[in-house]
């Protein structure tokens, strides 16, 4: 059932502290790290870099949509409908089809404001159509990236969960620091967002 696999990822999310203890930006960050392996298993026709990697992508989507549906001022918000593809989205070929997901995630980045519905069902459906360029079931490739999270241990850094075993060499930021949009101290270069 698909509601059940996205409600699945959704108390992943929760039980981590993604969706209230990270932010959209944070997210998004993400997104564009799991997109990048995307499109580096296309680049070398790696079709098991391409299944994870689309999961991954995915459930990245849906703490979005959980995060935007927390962030709605409306009191009955549901949009976990927005996050099924409705298979009507086209490309001529699968790069085309990653470039067109590249500028809608560049577009999530470049709001100030949560991303919209359409913005959710279109990244969806340009990861469906993907999937099926891929010759690969898009809800297959979700269920086995959620097999491969489902028990992942890690903790919450600078509003990234970090799974277990990958902690060293992580930049650990004081409170200060992130609340003022800086990576680094005011006696360092910093980096604005």
């Amino acid at each position: 059932d698909l509601q059940q696999l996205i409600k699945n990822i959704e108390q992943w999310a929760e039980d981590r502290n993604l969706i209230k203890g990270s932010s959209i930006k944070k997210q998004t960050l993400k997104m564009v790290e799991e997109f990048g392996e995307l499109c580096g298993g296309v680049a070398k026709g790696n079709i098991n870099i391409i299944k994870d990697s689309i999961g991954d992508c995915f459930v990245v989507l849906t703490i979005i949509n959980a995060q935007c549906r927390n962030e709605s001022v409306e009191t009955n918000a549901n949009q976990s409908h927005l996050l099924e593809p409705t298979g009507h989205f086209r490309a001529s070929s699968i790069d085309e089809a990653l470039l067109r997901t590249a500028a809608r995630i560049g577009g999530f980045a470049s709001k100030t404001t949560p991303p919209d519905d359409w913005d959710v069902n279109c990244l969806s459906n340009y990861l469906f159509l993907i999937s099926k360029m891929a010759n690969l079931d898009f809800w297959d490739c979700v269920q086995y990236a959620y097999e491969q999270i489902k028990d992942r241990k890690g903790r919450m850094i600078n509003g990234v969960f970090v799974k277990e075993g990958i902690y060293n060499g992580t930049i650990f930021f004081n409170q200060r620091d992130r609340a003022d949009g800086h990576l680094f101290g005011s006696n360092s270069e910093t980096l604005d967002f």
